[in-house]
């Protein structure tokens, strides 16, 4: 303890007022969401860690309370209670109501502070609906309340206690008008107070939840007399190290102190955390550059000194082929920290860079000499990694050569979306080939037109600028006519399915294609069994011999749900026209073909006239169009055909056979309804992607579990097709190369299901971005979908539910015990286009969790236990968390 360290009223130095803070909250504490909730608890505990740094604290404890308050007990000195001269009132007051009043602007109270950079407890007290200050010091105890800021008593001296009693407690409960949230999550506040033990070795940290009620709640308490070499030994719990004991280097050089603790291990990804002061500097800093020269540099040379490096040819090793496998922690503390960055997490003084390379220069050169076993470890293990990062790069070359020579870089999977602004744009990464799979391309689609087209010339044409109209079961099961959009191929080389049908029609598509039952429902091609009746699509030439018929040769569609009703496909997309405004009724009566052909349906080619203009036009082209001979032959040479395109078809399936063959599939979209007619007059759905909008949601389906590339060099890793194709959709490159500013969607959203596949899969997916594009993470773009597991419908509206706590209590509150359905979701694949828009793609309605790395050090040990080779840590943690598992539906 430094006796001749001041703390008192006149070390309590005021730099400006605290109006701004309720209207500005975020410029103080980062955010009003969860994070900024946080910070409050953080800025609180710092500064009793600043009296541990000061050598007065040695206890700290946190404690959750049923009210939703929280609470900070140290036993430092006290704040200060005497009369400040310039404010005539008690320091401890000035302290809670004045923005950067505090004892860390004065050199004499603290020679080294964290915080977030002395904004004071006065911003905590500004942004909570109360607290209550308690000290003891000089003698006696002390209290004093305020409210949103203000203080509502004053400072009152309640008891004598011992002279040596000392320490401070605050309790305040956040403004809830202010933060989106005022739930303290436990987990967050438990990695970050473990963080600070480890950080300040010696100070004992507790935590304690008591918001169940339960004031004699077990506690957890981080205590670490090793320090960072500790944090490294926990940072290692799920690796295989190389050597046994913790590289440790602690010096002070000019008023600054170094600490680097850093162990290298078997695995492939590295683990370096540094902080100055107690903050981790996420964005690095000349702490970190010096670091990583100065290894670099000390590594190369006893290299080089030994012979080592024969096998690359007289290449030095690289920073990363070094740093593969190593965990560090490089913390500093500084009596003047200059912090820079978009966060201010970034180390800015110039000076840091230089002490730094020489603590490790000396400290690890030392090291190596007396330790040469663990060096040439340590340096064949790099070698590994050289030759690895030398093979990855090739395959990069060869992977942009081959991207050179396509018409585009983009995957062949991706349906895109139409913006070419990134802010607005969104990614969908889905799981199954049933995100992207349809139909073999020579599959032919039934047409307004009175044609038909394969998937393959839907395409062409689409690309040339042609617009297609297919028929479609509307929402009141009538058929009704869409246009086709978005024709494309979704996957190359599919496994195949083939619906023979009882018409002699085959229909080849991916296993998990739906088809349109006759009742309305859909069941997946590979699911459909022999007599499976299907939605038909009946057609037929209109004959003057039937009742009520007044016209001959013109097509005519039977409505599924009504009993022997037939239509006139003109008719069909007459409604299609008014729907949209092309015309409207008071334009006439009579629907004409624009180009006299009667069996050309397409909306487009439709449009209303007055009986007497209608007549007159057909009398004025009757001899140069109808008798032509180009005419004659179109309407006449096949006039079976003419009079019943396929009203004999039956629409019953004869045998589903999986096929060894596999081939090229093709998908379209229609919107609105997502189904459409094959020309073998049977109805079909959409796949998944016709539930987004092609404005500004993008799609990537991915086959299965992608590779765990916490087990794999990047060389292996880039040979994975479903990863290179997230990394050509995404844009940014990866690794070494990444650029944010290449970012093609502002959001990238894991659409996983909510079972223990869907949670695999999503795991996967964060551990390849926070191991090769961590500032996806880092800036808030990655996201998952939180789907509903219920959906509830009562007197024509919808509910959806994410528990089945939440389900009961709908049914019992909203539908008075007695909903008109219940519907549980088994996965995303098994919503219907509707239901899929609706909960997971409508930012109107959809759930997404922002998936964001709070503490870097936390999540790199995390995914390493998860996903790394270590069996026994991922058990234990299995273990330990069972019960705590979201969004795992068994």
């Amino acid at each position: 303890m430094e006796e001749d360290s001041e703390y008192g009223a006149g070390q309590i130095q005021v730099l400006e007022g605290l109006e701004a803070v309720r209207k500005r909250p975020a410029m103080y504490v980062g955010s009003t969401d969860a994070r900024g909730l946080h910070h409050l608890v953080y800025e609180v505990v710092d500064n009793s860690i600043d009296e541990a740094l000061a050598g007065y604290c040695s206890s700290i404890e946190v404690v959750l309370h049923d009210d939703g308050s929280v609470s900070v007990t140290d036993d430092g000195r006290g704040i200060p209670v005497d009369t400040h001269e310039e404010y005539d009132r008690p320091a401890v007051e000035v302290i809670m109501t004045v923005l950067h009043a505090g004892g860390k602007f004065d050199n004499k109270s603290y020679q080294v502070s964290g915080g977030l950079h002395g904004v004071g407890v006065s911003v905590v007290n500004a942004l909570s609906e109360r607290l209550a200050v308690e000290i003891e010091r000089d003698g006696g105890k002390y209290q004093e309340r305020f409210e949103y800021g203000e203080p509502v008593t004053d400072l009152e001296k309640v008891e004598d206690v011992r002279e040596d009693r000392t320490g401070t407690t605050i309790r305040f409960r956040p403004d809830s008008d202010i933060f989106e949230t005022d739930e303290f999550d436990y987990t967050t506040l438990s990695t970050r107070l473990r963080e600070l033990a480890f950080l300040n070795s010696g100070v004992e940290i507790t935590l304690r939840d008591e918001r169940d009620g339960d004031e004699q709640a077990e506690a957890v308490t981080f205590e670490y007399e090793g320090g960072i070499r500790e944090f490294v030994e926990y940072l290692n719990d799920s690796r295989s190290p190389l050597h046994e004991d913790v590289i440790y280097i602690d010096e002070e050089t000019d008023g600054v102190q170094v600490e680097i603790a850093l162990q290298a291990t078997r695995d492939l990804q590295s683990s370096t955390h540094a902080f100055a002061n107690n903050i981790n500097t996420r964005e690095g800093g000349t702490h970190l550059t010096g670091f990583k020269t100065a290894l670099t540099r000390i590594v190369n040379d006893y290299a080089n000194e030994h012979d080592m490096l024969g096998e690359l040819d007289g290449e030095n090793l690289k920073g990363e082929d070094i740093r593969e496998g190593l965990t560090a922690v490089i913390s500093i503390k500084h009596p003047d920290p200059q912090f820079e960055g978009q966060t201010k997490t970034k180390l800015g003084n110039s000076e840091v860079r230089g002490i730094v390379e020489s603590t490790i220069h000396e400290g690890l050169g030392t090291f190596f000499e007396e330790n040469p076993d663990t060096a040439r470890a340590i340096i064949s293990k790099a070698i590994e990694a050289a030759k690895a990062r030398k093979a990855a790069k090739e395959a990069e070359k060869l992977t942009r050569r081959k991207n050179a020579l396509e018409s585009t870089t983009l995957p062949g999977k991706l349906a895109d979306c139409q913006t070419r602004t990134p802010e607005d744009a969104e990614l969908f990464i889905v799981e199954g080939d049933s995100a992207g799979g349809c139909f073999v391309g020579d599959t032919e689609i039934a047409l307004a037109s009175g044609e038909s087209m394969t998937l393959e010339e839907l395409v062409e044409g689409y690309e040339a600028g042609e617009t297609h109209y297919a028929y479609t079961i509307k929402q009141d099961g009538s058929i009704g006519l869409e246009e086709i959009r978005h024709p494309r191929m979704t996957k190359e080389d599919a496994s195949l399915v083939e619906v023979t049908l009882d018409n002699g029609e085959s229909i080849q598509c991916t296993p998990d294609h739906e088809f349109m039952l006759r009742d309305g429902t859909y069941t997946e091609a590979g699911n459909l069994e022999a007599g499976d009746s299907l939605m038909p699509l009946y057609r037929k030439s209109s004959d003057t011999s039937e009742p009520n018929i007044t016209i001959d040769g013109y097509e005519m569609v039977k409505q599924p749900n009504r009993t022997n009703f037939w239509k006139f496909t003109h008719l069909l997309a007459d409604r299609y026209n008014l729907a949209r405004e092309r015309y409207h009724e008071d334009d006439g009566d009579h629907n004409h073909h624009v180009d006299f052909d009667k069996r050309n349906n397409r909306p487009d080619n439709i449009e209303r006239l007055s009986k007497e203009d209608h007549l007159e036009l057909h009398r004025t082209h009757a001899k140069e169009t109808l008798h032509t001979e180009e005419v004659y032959e179109k309407f006449f040479e096949d006039e079976a055909a003419l009079v019943d395109a396929v009203s004999a078809y039956n629409h019953t399936v004869v045998s589903v056979e999986h096929l060894d063959e596999t081939a090229d599939v093709y998908d379209i979209e229609i919107p609105g309804t997502h189904n459409f007619a094959l020309e073998s007059g049977v109805f079909v759905h959409n796949s998944a992607k016709q539930a987004r909008d092609r404005e500004f949601q993008a799609v990537l389906p991915i086959r299965g579990k992608i590779l765990n590339v916490e087990k794999h060099r990047l060389d292996r890793i880039l040979q994975n097709e479903e990863i290179r194709a997230m990394i050509r959709a995404i844009g940014t490159g990866v690794g070494e190369e990444f650029d944010i500013e290449n970012l093609r969607y502002n959001k990238i959203i894991a659409a996983t299901d909510a079972d223990v596949d869907g949670a695999h899969i999503r795991t996967l997916l964060l551990t390849f971005f926070y191991r090769h594009m961590r500032p996806l993470l880092e800036n808030g773009h990655v996201y998952a979908i939180k789907p509903p597991l219920y959906r509830i419908r009562y007197r024509g509206e919808t509910y959806d539910a994410m528990t089945d706590e939440e389900r009961d209590r709908i049914v019992e509150e909203v539908c008075d015990g007695n909903p008109s359905q219940v519907q549980r979701f088994k996965g995303l694949g098994e919503m219907n286009p509707e239901q899929l828009w609706d909960t997971a793609m409508n930012p109107e309605n959809r759930i997404l969790k922002q998936m964001t790395i709070e503490d870097a050090a936390e999540a790199d040990r995390m995914f390493s236990v998860l996903m790394g080779e270590a069996v026994e840590p991922r058990k234990r943690f299995i273990q330990d968390h069972a019960t705590d598992a979201e969004w795992v539906d068994i």
